[in-house]
């Protein structure tokens, strides 16, 4: 399945193939693990933020307001610290950008909330209610929320020419809830599922169905299980989305389902005040839901570990390293084993600098790809067709000129037979030459394995109270679609802006060089692009948005250079506390090399979102 190292592979991360991703997720562990044992997480309870922005003020205040106090829309977590670091929150296609997207399946142009990139990590808690529960059966708590949409898009298919219009409705229920079981045990639960529609063109949709169900990113199950001074958390994942290839291409473009499940088994065990170990078992399976994508059905088995020191509680360095097994259902890609070993650290360099940085080895061992020679080609299919083009003019020209009724009658019957053979023979031709191009067409043919460093590094700052940049970069390898795996060098920086009162700009560019390791689809290419995005608060209640992206990729293939252009327009108004209505406006372009690619899109898409 077809994904920066800050948002490429978080599946991967677990499995191996996108080491940057490990260290989150054990971030993630260690600070569920740290919240569990200390009992300071009484998830019934409203928690607190970074700070509430006084509209009349023009500023942020800086205290800390309870999310149940956060007007509906304003949720906590990636949307804020992606704006304020000048990232895109929205990943879908109306500001898409590289950043290691080439790696696996990137999310699909949608209007549905996600929490994270398709590869959600292993299991998020409150990924959608900002903390906020609003129902208490017992010990159950439990948060609700509501969430429709409805949209008109002008060219569904992404189509240059004969564009197909259709209006799509959905709607989702999030669901939050947790029970405390014991002081040991915890169990809880975090849902997104909605189902669309699409009116006119069922047979576009993502699943190719009337109705499509969705179950969001982040949706699992997860049970917490003290035992001393170790934290099991078992989980189980479902993802039930429409995906796509990889966004960055022109002819893989098709939007597809795609059924996710992983269930594994975690661990996080403070050996002492310092030292603690986490270790995850994960089993993923990868399910296309239409049969013409069946190519990338696959399934994952992997451990992974990481095993980190803080001496002073200020800096923390460690170890960090995976094994996983690929296999899949079909012989299109071939089967391997992935690993990676490396070293991470982080450590705050001033009260308003955090460094990041991890380095390693990835070893990918794939099977052989079977053994092709092609038995018929074009050029034989063209010369048997000029053979009987041959014969049938000599026939035309010779038979009528035979006066002897018998030898006119024996030449008519040599003609006949040779015909039939050389039709005979070109039929055989036409039916070796479909075997062979399905076979070909069924299989990468990349033999290539790999042996190659990696590395991540990442430095944030706070410039001051209406300042933050962040600068990224790395070299890194992942599985990929259409070869063994993709290698990529890349370079990422982004900053967030309080420019004036209700204003907030992020800025944000991007470079990457991806290398394809080989077979018969292999692709190289440079990318850069640009974002900005601009909201400004007219209201306390009411806030407009103005997205811009430009991306720009040079392929070393013929007719796969393009640029694209998307706009976004966005308006947003709280009613109350519990209701909240959008409405936007995107706008895509692609001007490709190939003027057969190239295409226009326009999407209008009004939502609604309640909490209970």
């Amino acid at each position: 399945m077809v994904i920066s190292a800050v948002a490429g592979g978080a599946a991967y991360g677990q499995s191996g193939v996108a080491p940057s991703q490990t260290g989150l997720f054990f971030d993630d562990l260690r600070n569920r693990a740290f919240s569990f044992r200390n009992g300071a997480v009484d998830e019934s309870a409203p928690t607190a933020s970074s700070g509430v922005y006084d509209y009349s003020r023009g500023e942020y205040s800086g205290e800390a307001v309870l999310e149940e106090e956060r007007a509906l829309g304003e949720r906590a977590g990636t949307d804020d610290i992606s704006r304020a670091l000048g990232t895109p929150s929205v990943r879908s296609g109306y500001l898409g950008y590289s950043r290691r997207n080439v790696g696996d399946y990137s999310g699909a142009a949608g209007p549905y909330p996600s929490s994270s990139t398709y590869f959600a990590p292993a299991y998020i808690t409150d990924p959608f209610l900002a903390g906020k529960r609003n129902i208490k059966l017992g010990p159950v708590n439990i948060g609700l929320g509501f969430g429709g949409n409805i949209e008109y898009n002008d060219n569904v298919t992404r189509a240059s020419k004969d564009e197909i219009s259709d209006m799509i409705a959905g709607a989702y229920l999030n669901v939050d809830a947790n029970y405390p079981i014991t002081e040991s045990n915890r169990l809880s639960l975090a849902l997104g599922i909605g189902i669309d529609h699409y009116f006119d063109h069922p047979e576009l949709s993502a699943n190719g169905n009337e109705f499509n169900l969705n179950v969001l990113p982040g949706s699992s199950l997860a049970f917490d299980i003290q035992v001393g001074d170790i934290l099991f958390v078992l989980y189980d994942r479902v993802s039930v989305r429409p995906a796509t290839n990889d966004q960055f291409t022109l002819d893989d473009n098709d939007i597809f389902g795609v059924f996710q499940n992983d269930v594994g088994l975690a661990m996080n065990w403070a050996i002492n005040s310092k030292l603690s170990l986490s270790i995850n078992f994960n089993h993923s399976d990868s399910l296309a839901l239409e049969d013409e994508d069946e190519r990338y059905d696959r399934t994952i088995d992997s451990i992974s570990g990481s095993l980190a020191w803080s001496p002073s509680g200020t800096y923390t360095v460690g170890l960090e390293g995976s094994f996983s097994w690929i296999n899949y259902k079909d012989t299109f890609q071939n089967d391997g084993t992935t690993a990676t070993a490396g070293v991470f650290f982080v450590m705050p360099i001033t009260r308003s600098t955090m460094l990041k940085a991890a380095g390693g080895v990835q070893v990918f061992e794939f099977d052989d790809p079977p053994s092709f020679t092609r038995s018929v080609s074009d050029a034989d299919i063209l010369s048997t067709q000029a053979q009987l083009a041959a014969l049938d003019a000599n026939a035309a020209a010779t038979l009528p000129s035979i006066s002897d009724p018998a030898q006119a009658k024996a030449q008519s019957a040599a003609y006949t037979e040779q015909r039939q053979q050389l039709s005979d023979l070109l039929a055989a031709q036409q039916i070796q030459k479909q075997a062979d191009d399905d076979f070909e067409n069924g299989h990468t043919f990349d033999g290539n394995d790999l042996s190659d460093y990696y590395y991540n590094v990442t430095l944030f700052n706070q410039l001051n109270s209406r300042i933050a940049h962040q600068l990224s970069f790395g070299h890194e390898s992942s599985l990929n679609t259409t070869s063994n795996f993709i290698t990529a060098d890349y370079i990422t920086y982004g900053m967030g802006i309080i420019a004036w009162r209700g204003s907030r700009i992020s800025l944000a560019t991007f470079y990457e060089q991806a290398e394809d390791s080989g077979g018969r689809l292999a692709e190289n290419t440079d990318q850069w692009g640009i974002d900005a995005f601009l909201s400004h608060r007219l209201t306390n209640t009411v806030t407009l948005g103005f997205g811009y992206h430009y991306g720009n990729t040079d392929s070393n293939l013929e007719g796969r250079d393009y640029e694209q252009h998307a706009f976004t327009l966005d308006f947003n108004y709280a009613v109350n506390r519990k209701l909240n209505l959008g409405l936007g406006y995107r706008f895509w372009t692609t001007d490709a090399e190939d003027p057969t690619q190239s295409f226009d899109q326009n999407r209008v898409i009004m939502t609604v979102n309640y909490n209970f």
